[in-house]
C-alpha cells in the first residue's frame, strides 16, 4: 500500500462513504471496504489511480462499469450505486459489497469443478450476459476473475458478473460517439479472448462474449486453459490457427452432450457458435440443480461446505444425508434426497438437484433400466421453462413416516445403496413420487429388493427366505401397508415401474 492509500483509510467520501480498509488493489486502481454513515451499509468503493485521472478513455472506460450495470439492472450484475471523484482527483464508483471468492479462486483451490457446480454457475452468469446483450451491451472481458461467488440464501455459488469497464455499448457507439478503441486495438484478457479479438475486429458480436465462456467452461471442467504459450503474440497465433486438446482426453469421465456444448460456444466460426446466451444456457439446464422435486432439508445456517455438498455431492442420496448434511446421527429425522438428487429448501427456496453427470443409477432385478436425464434432455428440441407454483408448503408438511421391519432380526436395511442403522427403522423422508430402491440382506438369506414410493406414510415388512430352500418355494414379499393401518394394503404388482419424470426448471428465470 503506497502513502496515498494509507492517507484514505478513515477519510469520508461526499459526507458518506468512510473508508475503512483497503481490499485490494490492480494496475489500474484500488478498491476499499467502506460504510455508509447515514444506514451503515457495507459497500466497496473503486478508486481509479490517479495517474490515469486525467486520461479521458480511460474515464470513460471506468464510468462505463457503472453505466452498464445501471442499464443491464440484473440481479447477477454487481450493483453500482454512485461515482464521483475523490478531492485528489481520483474518479471513484460505489458499489455493494461481497464476500466470497471468485471462480478463478474456486478453481485454484479445488482444481477441476464438478459438472453440476459448473452448470450452477454458468448459467446465472449467462442470464446476466443475455441481459446485457438485450440492452446492446458487449462485456469482452469475460475471465474467471470476473465471475464471483458469493452466498444468497441457500446458494453457496451465487453469481455476480463484474467489470464491464471494456465493455461495447452499442447504442452508444452506433450513434456516432467515438469509439473506446481505435480500429485494430485488441482489447481483453489473452487466454479468454475470441479469434476475432485477436485479429482486432471491432463489430464484435455476443457471439464474443459466448466464446468466452466456453473457455471458461473448458477451464473450469479440466483444470486447464484450452490455449496458452510462452507470449502474448504466440498466444494469439495459437488461438486463431489451433484446436485446444479436446475436452474429453482431458476429462473422459464427462457426459457427451456436456463436451459438446463447450465445444460449439468454442467454434472457431461465429457461425458456428451458439446463437445467444439463452441458448448456451438452455443446453446446460439439464447438469444444473433444479427446482421441482423436493429431498434433502439444509437449513440457512448449515455452512457453505455443506450446501456445496448437498448441491454436487456423487454420493448416493441417503449417504449424503448420513454425512453431515443432514441433522446429527441420532435425530429421528432420516433426510432424503428423492430422485434426482438433491433439494434445498429454506425460506420458500427450494433447490434440488439434477443428476446429471453423476454416477450411474441403479435398479433392481427386473426393473427396466433408468434412462440418462442428461442425455435424454440433450436430445430433445429445447422447450419452454414452466414456472414453478410456490405453494408456501411447509417442511413439516412436506414429511412422511416410514416404518421398515426385516425378518430375520440381523437383516440389513438400505436405502437407495446406503445403510440404515436400525432394525425396525422408523423416519421420516421427504415426501414425493419418485422411488427410492429398498434392499434388505441378511447372512445366509436371499436378498430382496423393491422399488418404493415415498408418497405417503407406510410401514413396509420384509421377510427373507434361507438360502438352500426348496425348489419351487417362494420368498415371502415385502408387505407393504398405510401407517395409519386405513384401507386396502397395497399389492405392488402393477407391472412395469412408471417412468422416473425429471423436470429441469429454471431456479433464475424471472
Amino acid at each position: 500500500m503506497n502513502q496515498g492509500q494509507d492517507q484514505r483509510i478513515g477519510i469520508t467520501l461526499d459526507g458518506k462513504y468512510e473508508l475503512v480498509r483497503l481490499i485490494g488493489e490492480g494496475g489500474m486502481g484500488a478498491v476499499y471496504e467502506a460504510t455508509h454513515k447515514l444506514i451503515g451499509r457495507r459497500l466497496a468503493v473503486k478508486f481509479l489511480h490517479a495517474l490515469y485521472a486525467t486520461n479521458a478513455e480511460v474515464i470513460t472506460r471506468f464510468q462505463r462499469e457503472a453505466q452498464a450495470a445501471a442499464q443491464i439492472g440484473h440481479e447477477n450484475i454487481i450493483e453500482v450505486t454512485d461515482m464521483g471523484t475523490a478531492s485528489d482527483g481520483a474518479p471513484y464508483l460505489v458499489m455493494e459489497y461481497l464476500e466470497g471468492s471468485d471462480v478463478k479462486g474456486a478453481t485454484e483451490k479445488d482444481g477441476k469443478l464438478s459438472p453440476k457446480r459448473v452448470a450452477h454457475i454458468l448459467v446465472q452468469a449467462l442470464s446476466a450476459l443475455q441481459a446485457a446483450h438485450n440492452v446492446g451491451i458487449i462485456h469482452r472481458d469475460l475471465k474467471p476473475e470476473n465471475i464471483f461467488l458469493t452466498s444468497k440464501g441457500v446458494n453457496p455459488d451465487y453469481v455476480k458478473l463484474l467489470d464491464f469497464g471494456i465493455s461495447k455499448f452499442r447504442t452508444f457507439d452506433g450513434e456516432g460517439v467515438k469509439g473506446l478503441t481505435q480500429t485494430g486495438t485488441v482489447l481483453g484478457t489473452p487466454h479468454y479472448m475470441s479469434p476475432e479479438q485477436a485479429r482486432g475486429e471491432q463489430n464484435l458480436t455476443p457471439q464474443s462474449d459466448i466464446y468466452a465462456m466456453g473457455v471458461i467452461m473448458y477451464q473450469m471442467l479440466t483444470g486447464q486453459l484450452p490455449f496458452d504459450a510462452a507470449n502474448y503474440n504466440a498466444l494469439l497465433i495459437k488461438i486463431l490457427t489451433e484446436d485446444p486438446t479436446p475436452v474429453e482426453v482431458l476429462s473422459p469421465e464427462l457426459p457427451p452432450a456436456l463436451v459438446e456444448i463447450v465445444k460449439k460456444a468454442m467454434a472457431r466460426d461465429t457461425a458456428d457458435r451458439y446463437g445467444t446466451c439463452d441458448e448456451m444456457r438452455e443446453r446446460l439446464l439439464p447438469f444444473a440443480p433444479s427446482v421441482t422435486e423436493i429431498g434433502a432439508l439444509v437449513t440457512p445456517t448449515s455452512s457453505n461446505t455443506v450446501i456445496r455438498r448437498a448441491l454436487y455431492e456423487t454420493k448416493t442420496p441417503f449417504e449424503m444425508s448420513q454425512s453431515s448434511v443432514g441433522p446429527k446421527k441420532g435425530s429421528k429425522r432420516a433426510l432424503l434426497i428423492a430422485g434426482a438428487g438433491a433439494a434445498l429448501i429454506a425460506a420458500g427456496v427450494i433447490v434440488v438437484v439434477a443428476m446429471s453427470g453423476g454416477p450411474e443409477p441403479r435398479t433392481a432385478p427386473g426393473k427396466p433400466p433408468i434412462v440418462d436425464p442428461a442425455a435424454a434432455k440433450a436430445s430433445e428440441p429445447a422447450k419452454p421453462q414452466t414456472p414453478v407454483e410456490k405453494t408456501g408448503v411447509s417442511p413439516a408438511a412436506a414429511m412422511v413416516r416410514i416404518a421398515i421391519t426385516a425378518k430375520p432380526a440381523e437383516a440389513h436395511i438400505k436405502v437407495d445403496g446406503a445403510p440404515l442403522d436400525a432394525n425396525p427403522f422408523t423416519g421420516e423422508f421427504a415426501k414425493g413420487d419418485a422411488e427410492h430402491l429398498v434392499e434388505v440382506t441378511a447372512e445366509g438369506y436371499q436378498p430382496e429388493k423393491r422399488f418404493v414410493k415415498f408418497d405417503a406414510d407406510v410401514s413396509l415388512t420384509y421377510e427373507l427366505q434361507k438360502i438352500g430352500a426348496k425348489k419351487g418355494s417362494k420368498p415371502q414379499k415385502a408387505v407393504e401397508s398405510p401407517a395409519d393401518g386405513k384401507g386396502a394394503a397395497k399389492d405392488g404388482k402393477s407391472g412395469k415401474k412408471p417412468n422416473r419424470k425429471i423436470d429441469y426448471d429454471d431456479p433464475w428465470k424471472s
